[in-house]
């Protein structure tokens, strides 16, 4: 195996296994002390915690940094977002939208009409 392979193992690892929350109003992932995990932290040259990025790794509510751990449409809707799981009951209880962060709304804007598709990439380096 490829060192680089490697490194997405560990890190396919450590996002299946890791803690996730928040720090200082931004996403994190931690080892809980669990020592596969500080040895996984250590190859892959992180930090213990690790900040993520929000986009992609926080609910879609505006205000909210809980982890996406489900993705839905909200009722009626057209918009497809990723929650958290008080977000989703919410969107089952038929609560009304709140406010959606911009890159989810900028995001479901690029969606096909007809298909509801998202466009495909073409960069195969990705």
């Amino acid at each position: 195996m490829k060192p680089e392979d490697m490194k997405e193992v560990l890190g396919n690892m450590v996002f299946q296994f890791g803690y996730r929350g928040v720090k200082n109003g931004r996403p994190i992932i931690w080892t809980g002390g669990l020592s596969a995990l500080e040895e996984a932290f250590n190859a892959l040259g992180w930090d213990d915690p690790h900040y993520l990025p929000e986009e992609g790794y926080t609910c879609e509510i505006k205000g909210c940094m809980e982890e996406d751990t489900c993705g839905t449409y909200w009722g009626d809707n057209s918009l497809y977002l990723r929650l958290c799981s008080k977000h989703y009951e919410n969107s089952l209880w038929g609560e009304p939208l709140p406010q959606v962060k911009q890159y989810a709304l900028d995001r479901e804007a690029t969606r096909d009409s007809i298909t509801r598709y998202l466009p495909m990439s073409l960069n195969t380096d990705e």
